[in-house]
């Protein structure tokens, strides 16, 4: 579900998502909201969508525009917009999945072993363009979440503030989830 089909208006290149955002709280610029849904609704929604499900990321996603249009969630400049909407959808997710009791600890090493094991089984299943889907489906939450907010385009340091980790933590998960990546990307290319 993307939401920047809602509103087909042009978007003001001369502002920034900063300005946009206080034009929409400080004057009620309905139009400034819609641009911003515009610029990052498909890019939060996908976000989430790598790191739950379908609804569960509609549903959060949905969450966190309202909660930017009630303005109970107050962006204070100390980082990106982007940054600190992705930071707050990532909040509202976590949030969700320990209230679903789905949020897995990264101490489960068990459980993520089990995983990479059936992983090389799974893949000989699929084909090459649902790889990179099943491959960042199968790495834990920490690292799957690190890789997702790069590929996004976030900095080191925007991932270390949305995520609320050193950036000694998220270059760890990085480097993992890319080996994990490249040993199975590896394992398939043999078949």
């Amino acid at each position: 579900m993307a939401l920047s089909f809602f509103w087909q208006g042009s978007i003001a290149p001369d502002l920034s998502a900063e300005q946009l955002y206080s034009r929409y709280v400080h004057h009620a610029d309905v139009s400034a909201l819609e641009q911003l849904v515009s610029l990052y609704g498909d890019a939060l929604y996908h976000f989430l969508q790598r790191q739950s499900d379908r609804a569960l990321a509609e549903d959060i996603s949905q969450q966190c525009w309202l909660k930017l249009v009630d303005h109970k969630a107050v962006f204070a400049g100390q980082s990106s917009f982007k940054t600190w909407l992705f930071s707050m959808a990532r909040h509202c997710l976590i949030d969700e999945l320990r209230r679903l009791k789905r949020w897995q600890s990264e101490q489960m090493a068990d459980d993520i072993a089990l995983q990479q094991s059936c992983l090389a089984e799974q893949l000989q299943q699929c084909r090459q363009n649902q790889q990179f889907a099943t491959l960042i489906s199968a790495l834990p939450f920490a690292q799957r979440e690190a890789l997702m907010l790069q590929l996004e385009g976030f900095s080191l340091t925007e991932i270390s503030q949305i995520t609320a980790q050193p950036p000694e933590t998220v270059k760890s998960r990085l480097r993992y989830a890319r080996q994990f990546m490249q040993q199975h990307n590896a394992v398939s290319g043999q078949e």
